[in-house]
């Protein structure tokens, strides 16, 4: 179906827009509710106010509101030191989407849904944030706080049109490498930039420093990390003489776990943060290139529960009867002064990638992580014999939230004037 937005003439509205080519057909298709009059600037225009970034925001769980809310709460500060305006134009969810202006913010304090939802549609979504951006002399960006495909599917037609997109949702980057491609072709294409710092570490900066080394000449060869908070509990909590489905157990009442715990202990998200990575450094692989060393027991891996059976006790349960194979595991490495962690590795030498249980002596970086921490080792030629280490929290919403806002801030800069 053709854009809305081609059908616009261009020739009745005289604000310019930074990185939005068709400046007059976008603010004629914004909402009438929050546009002006024709011929009109809002409030930031490029015709000597503030120019404003526009974020739309995709995912209203516990990462959306948790963002939404340190938009507001900096909004103003980060104007007064930057010159850039910053506003929530946005919301969607599964099955509705909102739009806002400059003085509804407020709708969305203490995670609130604003008034006047529609259906969700992306492709609109993304028009009416480009429409504000060029009504007001700045840029949009979309924040995909989701871990679903149907949003990746749109990334290269928003990147192409001109909005940045920042995301913690893995699926585009560890995704078909084909589409893959196209993403990061369509930002070329759109003058437009791809950010997901949040995929790896959450909140802790993994993407942004490997590639500002890799950008000043460095030479990465090798990256090794623990990049699941879940695992990272499992294996800083569980000590010799404890049984390893206890240690399980308290994961879960903690929250860590996912409702069925064999999607943590799987690896596959591990698996997909190391693709991501790999690709970042230079590997053309796909998500199936990267061998994974389950943590599932084999005969567990299709199990099923019995009916009505909560899954994660029922599976727990099952656990236990692979105790003592675990013990022997863990009081190997303690004899030997070592202690297990599951990590993944990218080796830039060998060309492959992996992720593994594996023993580190007591004194490696990986052996001092404590609670949820993520980290990774970055061996370069800069950084050698002793690698580049990165270290803190890897999981949570507000550290999560925290990640991407440091994507969107990248994108206040670019308006900076």
């Amino acid at each position: 179906m053709a854009s809305t937005l081609s059908r616009v003439p261009r020739t009745h509205f005289r604000c310019s827009a930074v990185g939005v080519r068709t400046a007059a057909a976008l603010c004629a298709a914004w909402p009438a509710a929050v546009a002006q009059p024709l011929g009109q600037c809002r409030k930031g225009s490029s015709a000597g106010g503030t120019p404003t970034l526009h974020v739309g925001v995709v995912g209203y769980g516990l990462v959306g509101k948790e963002l939404v809310e340190q938009i507001l709460n900096k909004s103003k500060s980060l104007q007064s030191e930057l010159g850039v305006g910053l506003e929530v134009t946005a919301v969607a969810r599964s099955k509705s989407m909102a739009f806002l202006n400059e003085s509804s913010q407020a709708a969305l304090k203490g995670g609130a849904w604003p008034n006047g939802e529609e259906s969700l549609d992306l492709a609109k979504f993304g028009e009416n944030l480009l429409a504000a951006a060029a009504a007001s002399g700045g840029r949009a960006i979309v924040v995909d706080n989701t871990a679903s495909d149907a949003p990746a599917d749109f990334y290269e037609q928003w990147l192409a049109s001109g909005i940045d997109v920042a995301t913690p949702n893995k699926k585009a980057g560890a995704g078909p490498y084909s589409r893959y491609e196209k993403i990061l072709q369509a930002a070329k294409n759109g003058k437009s930039t791809f950010l997901f710092e949040a995929t790896v570490g959450a909140g802790l900066p993994i993407i942004a420093p490997l590639q500002n080394l890799r950008r000043a000449g460095d030479e990465v060869k090798a990256v090794e990390g623990i990049f699941s908070g879940t695992l990272s509990y499992i294996f800083n909590t569980w000590k010799p003489g404890m049984k390893y489905s206890d240690v399980v157990t308290d994961a879960k009442n903690k929250g860590f776990t996912e409702p069925d715990p064999r999607d943590d202990l799987g690896g596959t998200d591990v698996q997909r943060k190391v693709t991501i990575l790999a690709r970042e450094l230079g590997l053309k692989i796909e998500l199936d290139d990267v061998p994974v060393e389950s943590l599932v027991p084999e005969k567990l891996q299709n199990w099923e529960p019995p009916a009505g059976a909560p899954l994660a006790d029922a599976f727990i349960e099952e656990l236990k009867n692979y105790d003592d194979d675990m013990t022997k595991m863990i009081e190997s490495a303690d004899a030997a002064n070592e202690v297990l962690r599951f990590v993944g590795k990218i080796d830039l030498v060998a060309g492959n990638a992996s992720v593994k249980l594996a023993r580190f002596p007591k004194d490696h970086p990986f052996a001092g992580t404590a609670f949820a921490d993520n980290i990774a080792a970055i061996d370069s030629t800069w950084y050698s014999p002793r690698p580049l280490v990165i270290q803190g929290p890897g999981a949570g919403a507000a550290v999560t939230a925290a990640g991407v806002f440091g994507n969107i801030i990248e994108s206040m800069k670019v308006l900076r004037r």
